[in-house]
Parts: C-alpha cells; sequence; structure tokens
C-alpha cells in the first residue's frame, strides 16, 4: 500500500502534484478510475494520486465521491493523506476537503489549509491569494469558489462553508520559528480547529509550517496546490529518523565580488535562514600568518554556530565591494608584487581549505556548493576528489552531482558558474540539495 495518499478533483493537477513527489525519489502512480483503487499493481508505488474528477460537480456530489475515495484508500500503512486543491480555488475546496476528514474519521484530525505555489508567484497574505503580488480577484483566473464569500479571502471561505471550526494562523506567526509556531497549532487542535489556514509566501515558509506541522503532533490532513505536500511527503516519508535529517547540513561559499552572485546572495538571505561568515580576501594574499589567521577564523565561526543553521556560507566581503575596498586590495596586489591570477589561485585554494577544514570539523555538512569554475576545482582538490558524477541539473550553467573519490567520495555537490544570470540561482540551488538530503 503507497504511504502517500492524494485526492485531486481533475487530472491535470493530479499529474502536477506527482511530478513534485516524484522529484522526492518516490514511485507515483495517477489513476483516474476507481478500479485502480485496489487493483494489486497500484500497490507497489511509494505515493498514490487520485483523480475524482468532481471540479464541476455540485458540492454534494463532490463530496460523495471524495468521501467514497478516502474510505477506500484508508490504510494504516499510510504515512500522509493530502487533499490537492487548485492554486486559484476553482472547485469545491470546503466540501471535498471535509468529505477526506469524514472518511478519515478520525475527530481530532485538522486540515493544515496552505493555498500557495510560490514557483507560480502564488502567495497567501492575510488570507488573500497573491498572484505576482496581486490580488487574485484582479486576475484573469476563475474564482469558482471564492466568489461566495464577500472578501475574497481563503481564511473567509473555510469559515464561511466548511462544516466544522476554522482557525487561521498569519505570517508574523511563522516569523517566530517552528517551534513557536507548532505551539500555536496544537493549540489550535486543542481547541477543536478541524482546519487551520495558513499564510504563506515562499518554499521557507513551507518548509518552517512542514515542521511545524510535524513538531505539533497532531493528526493532520494537507491541504494545497502542491508543493505544501511533497514537502510534507519528503520529510514524513523519509528512511532516517528525525534526529539524523536534522542533523543534516549544506555548505556553501562565494567568492570574488560578481555583481551577479551578489544579487544571488540577497535573495537568500531573504528567502532561507542563512548564516553567512564573510571572508577576507585581502587577508589571504598577505603573508602566511595572516592567511592562515583568516582561514581559522571563517571555520572557526562556522563550526561554532552551525548547530542553529541548516545552511551556512563563507561568503567573500568582496560581494557588493566599494571603491575603498578594491583599491586596498590593488594596493596589497602591487606591494606583495603579485599578480591577479596569482590572486585568485591564492584565493580560491583558501577557500578550499575552508571547506576541507569545515567538513572535518563538523561532519554534519553532507552537501556543498560553489559558484565559479576555480573555487570549484580548488574544493575537488583539496578534498581529493577526481571530480563530480553529474546526474542533474538544478538551473542552466548550474549542476548537480556527487564528488568522485577521495575521503569525501559521494557527498552531494551543487556547482554553478559564475556566470549564471537568474537571481534564483542560489535559492533554487539550496533547495535542490534539501530535497536530495530530504530536509
Amino acid at each position: 500500500m503507497a504511504q502517500c495518499v492524494v485526492i485531486a478533483d481533475e487530472i491535470t493537477g493530479a499529474s502536477a502534484v506527482g511530478a513534485l513527489l516524484q522529484k522526492n525519489r518516490s514511485t507515483v502512480c495517477s489513476l483516474v478510475s476507481s478500479r485502480g483503487l485496489k487493483d494489486a499493481a497500484t500497490k507497489d508505488f511509494d505515493c498514490l494520486v487520485y483523480s475524482t474528477n468532481s471540479r464541476n460537480l455540485m458540492p454534494n456530489q463532490s463530496y460523495q465521491m471524495v468521501f467514497y475515495a478516502g474510505k477506500l484508500l484508508k490504510s494504516n500503512e499510510v504515512k500522509l493523506y493530502a487533499k490537492r486543491i487548485d492554486p486559484a480555488m476553482r472547485g469545491n475546496t470546503c466540501s471535498e476537503t471535509q468529505a477526506l476528514l469524514d472518511a478519515l474519521g478520525d475527530e481530532d484530525r485538522v486540515a493544515i489549509v496552505v493555498p500557495a505555489f510560490p514557483e507560480l508567484k502564488r502567495s497567501n497574505v492575510g488570507g488573500y491569494i497573491l498572484v505576482d503580488g496581486k490580488p487574485i480577484q484582479k486576475s484573469l483566473i476563475g474564482l469558482d469558489d471564492l466568489r461566495p464569500a464577500a472578501s475574497g479571502r481563503v481564511a473567509d471561505l473555510f469559515i464561511e462553508k466548511f462544516r466544522y471550526k476554522t482557525d487561521v494562523l498569519y505570517l508574523k506567526d511563522l516569523f517566530h520559528g517552528s517551534d513557536y509556531l507548532a505551539n500555536k497549532i496544537k493549540a489550535c487542535a486543542e481547541n477543536g480547529a478541524r482546519a487551520i489556514v495558513l499564510d504563506c509566501t515562499s518554499q521557507q515558509d513551507i518548509n518552517t509550517i512542514a515542521d511545524a506541522v510535524i513538531k505539533s503532533g497532531i493528526k493532520f490532513l494537507a491541504v494545497d496546490p502542491g508543493p505544501f505536500t511533497a514537502t510534507m511527503a519528503r520529510k514524513v516519508m523519509r528512511a532516517l529518523s528525525n534526529e539524523q535529517v536534522s542533523s543534516q547540513k549544506i555548505f556553501g561559499l562565494i567568492g570574488g565580488s560578481n555583481p551577479l552572485i551578489a544579487a544571488q546572495v540577497e535573495m537568500l538571505r531573504l528567502e532561507e535562514k542563512t548564516l553567512f561568515v564573510p571572508v577576507k580576501n585581502i587577508a589571504l594574499i598577505d603573508d602566511d600568518q595572516k592567511r592562515a589567521a583568516e582561514i581559522e577564523r571563517v571555520v572557526s565561526n562556522v563550526v561554532a554556530r552551525a548547530n542553529d543553521y541548516t545552511t551556512v556560507f563563507a561568503v567573500s566581503d568582496h560581494l557588493g565591494a566599494n571603491a575603498q575596498i578594491i583599491m586596498s586590495f590593488d594596493k596589497v596586489l602591487e606591494e606583495s608584487n603579485r599578480s591577479r591570477v596569482e590572486a585568485m589561485d591564492l584565493i580560491s585554494t583558501a577557500y578550499g581549505q575552508i571547506t576541507h577544514q569545515v567538513l572535518e570539523r563538523c561532519p554534519n555538512f553532507k552537501a556543498i556548493y560553489s559558484a565559479g569554475a576555480e573555487y570549484t576545482v580548488a574544493i575537488c582538490r583539496e578534498l581529493k576528489s577526481l571530480g563530480l558524477n553529474i546526474q542533474g541539473q538544478v538551473l542552466p550553467l548550474t549542476a548537480y552531482g556527487q564528488l568522485i573519490g577521495g575521503p569525501y567520495n559521494d557527498l552531494k555537490y551543487v556547482a554553478s558558474a559564475s556566470s549564471a544570470t537568474d537571481p534564483d540561482t542560489l535559492v533554487r540551488s539550496i533547495q535542490y540539495l534539501k530535497r536530495k538530503l530530504v530536509l
């Protein structure tokens, strides 16, 4: 029997959430016929996504179809139940969510409603769905199920049309972290809420919500367009224990002064909770004593604070450098009689040494990110690796693979070209690595 069961109201949405689940390295079966629900051929899949084709039916009809499917698919082996809803709230959102809760039969199970799809620029803020920052009412997308709600808020939709009690949690509740949010969710459940609608603007928000739901210990039903379901599946279906997974970390390094990469770093700073440790590049091309001291300072900072972060970066202080820093750098070059090529070799080698020492002193780092060919080569050289076993593309000019050979064989790695222009490159690379680490 599948460990993850998703019920959707139409086949394209069902297939879309199935594709997100497949990214978790799960096997996925998408069905349109109820005959397949108990067919032996579907029992070997990790995830089963079933479409009731009920979007255009009357609410009572769609309730019956989802209720029937939920009863058939209920099993003690299932770790995650989810109701896939349309990103534009088309269809019978409330009646079908209610039907699946009723079919599962647990009076303390709570629907966690996260009506956001960040990659499609759909967010939920203050209970309102925003498309590319604008209220969905001002878009060309249909609003079938939102029209009866005077305000157009998802929260109001559930309060008006959902049979059971609904509570709402806002962005301010997410800002305090997963532990705080877990207590809020648990309190809502204890006070009788059967649906909790949450604000969400990014994948980081989705990760926070997912961690909070797990920490709360409540029985839940995921209700969303797909990203929240896929994130929950990654967390509840993993083979590793919670302690093993939560200890895994990503280490990245950014050298040089490329303004494109500086913009990517700022995007990561906004989207993900990340520790950035600055590296003084001038110290790396000075005398050996200053070079060694700077490497030790950076490594010690990373190791000392790593427990509080999943993602840690060593970042050049030349990113966004002003004229004074550049002039100071040029002066050191002149005084040391070094060319820019020699300086780059010294700096990239130092970043490789920083990476090596971080991995030695903090074994919880299980994945690496680097930007720029010279830095990737330096890391491979320091880790005694032959190169990368390329296994996928994150974005154009950004590849995923694993190290070949050496003491860190199979270490997960994303290498990005310094000419990668997409401002989301760094954010998407870290999210890609998190999926590979099952974070």
